[in-house]
C-alpha cells in the first residue's frame, strides 16, 4: 500500500515509484512567484494504491476565487473518499457514476461553504486587498479537477478499468502501449468549467469515461495541470530523467503556475 498527498507549502521533485502492478512518476511544485512569497500553492494531488487498484485526484483551485487553494484541498480529500466506496462494477457505469457524482459534488457544498466562512485573514493584510478577498469570499472558494480510479481485473494480465471525472482545463492522456488514445476521451479543455464551494459544478462541468466503452486496452496514463503545459507537444510523457528539466523551464517562464503531475503505467 502506498500513498502520497502533496504539501501546498512545499515542492516534490519528480519521484519513481513501483508498487505492483503499477509504475508512478509524480511530482508537485508552487509556481515561481508563489515560491518566492513563500505563499501556498493552489494545486493539490492526492493518489493512493492498494490491493491492484489505484485511486488519484488532481485539483487546481482558480486563483480569482477566495484562495483557491481551499477548494483544492477540500474537494481533493472529498473525491478520494468519494472513489474508494465504490466497487468495481459501479465503476463500469459511466452514466451512473456521472449522477452519483454530480449528487455529491451537490451534497458537500454545504461543508465547505462552513470552511471557507471560517478562513481567517491576516491581520497585517492591507485593507484594499482584505476588501477584494471578503468580496471574493461571498462567490465561494473553486477549483478544477479530474480523478479516476484504475482497477486490476486479473492477478496475471495487465487488463485494467479506468474510470475518470473531470472538469475544466487539467490534462488528461492515455495510451495503448505506445499509442496515445487520448482523443477516445472526448475531452475539451475548458477553463470555466469548475466546482465551487458557494455553488457546486459551474457551467456543467462534469464528464466522465470508462474504458469498458472503448476497445483499447489502456495500459498507461497521465494527469498533469495546466502549469505543466509545456509536455503537451510530445507524443509520450518524457523520462524520469528529463521531467525534472520541463519542470524547471515551465517554473521560469514568465507564465509559471502551479504544477501537479501524476504518470501511471501497468
Amino acid at each position: 500500500m502506498f500513498s502520497f498527498l502533496c504539501d501546498q507549502r512545499s515542492e516534490t521533485p519528480i519521484n519513481r515509484l513501483y508498487e505492483d502492478p503499477f509504475f508512478c512518476l509524480y511530482g508537485y511544485a508552487r509556481s515561481n512567484e508563489t515560491q518566492q512569497h513563500n505563499d501556498v500553492g493552489q494545486d493539490y494531488l492526492i493518489f493512493k494504491i492498494d490491493d491492484r487498484s489505484c485511486a488519484f485526484v488532481l485539483c487546481d483551485g482558480v486563483s480569482l476565487s477566495f484562495c483557491g487553494d481551499i477548494a483544492a484541498r477540500f474537494l481533493s480529500h472529498k473525491l478520494m473518499d468519494w472513489l474508494k466506496v465504490f466497487h468495481l462494477k459501479d465503476l463500469q457505469d459511466k452514466d451512473v457514476m456521472k449522477e452519483r457524482l454530480e449528487a455529491y459534488l451537490h451534497d458537500i457544498v454545504d461543508e465547505a461553504t462552513e470552511l471557507v466562512d471560517k478562513k481567517t485573514l491576516p491581520p497585517s493584510m492591507p485593507v484594499l486587498l482584505k476588501d477584494v478577498l471578503e468580496e471574493k469570499r461571498k462567490q465561494g472558494s473553486e477549483a478544477m479537477f479530474v480523478c479516476g480510479r484504475v482497477d486490476m481485473l486479473s492477478p496475471v494480465a495487465n487488463e485494467a478499468n479506468v474510470f475518470l471525472a473531470w472538469a475544466g482545463d487539467s490534462r488528461i492522456r492515455l495510451w495503448d502501449q505506445e499509442e496515445e488514445i487520448t482523443n477516445l476521451l472526448g475531452h475539451d479543455l475548458n477553463s470555466n468549467q469548475r466546482w465551487s464551494t458557494k455553488r457546486g459544478l459551474v457551467n456543467g462541468g462534469l464528464q466522465t469515461f470508462v474504458s469498458s466503452d472503448v476497445d483499447n486496452c489502456i495500459d498507461h496514463l497521465a494527469v498533469y495541470s495546466d502549469g505543466f503545459q509545456v509536455i503537451d507537444q510530445f507524443k509520450t510523457i518524457p523520462s524520469a530523467e528529463f521531467l525534472p528539466y520541463y519542470m524547471s523551464k515551465s517554473l521560469d517562464s514568465p507564465a509559471s503556475d502551479d504544477i501537479s503531475f501524476l504518470e501511471l503505467l501497468w
